[in-house]
């Protein structure tokens, strides 16, 4: 019963933190008019979408070292192959719906079952990658202000305490983390549960995978927001790791509206630079989560159709 109360409040939590997104986002386009946010995003070049697309297809394809770090931590070795056409259509979902557990669990064992993979095999890599992902968080985002504070740059338009207090919270909790690998004894007992904590090289190697995963996308978007506007890369990667952090914790699917507004929030100098940056951002969520998407979904369509062609002939 209380379990039920707590979905039902993540539930309400999403919804309440997407629908201020969302109006949010709305005010900002009023603001600046629709037609010419359009403009903007048509005007976009051809290289400028090519660069971004190359990075999102790096980026896509590097998510298997997700899994093959996953299947390490678990002891399992499966064909590459399988590994990176898995991961990349489990990632395009759960990019795309900020479910990992339901949509790209559900994939990953409907793909991986085949292979002799258990549901607690997918279980304990996703719980493995969602900790990767938030290592190469932290290592991105107290590298970049590290970066910021030996260059004297000013991360973003708000008070510079927000971002020494984020980062002296991520480094903690990356230390927390640490404190379990390094011990002697890495197994912790939870309700009938034991969790292995990964050896320091594992750990080693998930804060790398996780940092390239960070660094990729927000290259992405980098390409795309330094065409609208004259921007130091170091703000944009500080910035950027942030806003995706408090998208992917409020539980609203991908982060969509909440990472556009926290971006907005914490990145605006002047209310000129907010076409520019709007049409960037939505340039960003449609190369990065939508097309993905589309063609990891068709061509999972399509092989499931010449499956179902073999069975039949």
């Amino acid at each position: 019963m209380m379990k039920k109360w707590v979905d039902l409040l993540i539930q309400l939590f999403a919804l309440l933190f997407f629908g201020l997104a969302l109006w949010l986002g709305y005010n900002e386009i009023r603001k600046i008019g629709w037609d010419h946010l359009l403009t903007l995003i048509s005007q976009t070049p051809f290289w400028v979408l090519s660069t971004a697309l190359a990075f999102t297809l790096c980026d896509y394809i590097a998510f298997s070292g997700y899994d093959f770090l996953a299947l390490k931590y678990i002891g399992k070795k499966l064909p590459k192959d399988k590994v990176v056409e898995a991961a990349m259509i489990s990632f395009s979902v759960t990019n795309t719906t900020g479910h990992a557990y339901i949509a790209g669990g559900s994939l990953r064992y409907m793909l991986y079952s085949k292979l002799g993979l258990t549901e607690l095999n997918v279980l304990k890599m996703i719980a493995f990658e969602s900790v990767t992902y938030l290592l190469g968080m932290a290592c991105v985002f107290d590298v970049s202000l590290i970066l910021s504070s030996l260059f004297h740059l000013t991360p973003g338009s708000t008070d510079i305490k927000w971002f020494d207090i984020g980062a002296v919270v991520v480094s903690l909790l990356v230390l927390l983390y640490w404190f379990f690998v390094v011990r002697p004894k890495r197994k912790i007992n939870f309700k009938n549960i034991q969790i292995q904590a990964p050896s320091p090289k594992i750990t080693l190697l998930q804060m790398l995978v996780g940092s390239m995963d960070i660094v990729a996308a927000s290259l992405v978007f980098y390409t795309l927001l330094r065409y609208h506007m004259d921007v130091n890369i170091i703000h944009v990667f500080t910035i950027f790791t942030l806003a995706q952090l408090i998208g992917i914790s409020t539980q609203v699917p991908g982060g969509l509206g909440v990472f556009e507004g926290a971006f907005l929030y914490l990145f605006v100098h002047t209310p000129a630079e907010k076409g520019g940056i709007l049409a960037a951002l939505i340039t960003f969520r449609i190369l990065y989560y939508f097309v993905p998407l589309g063609l990891t979904g068709l061509f999972f369509a399509g092989s499931q159709i010449k499956k179902l062609i073999r069975k039949g002939s």
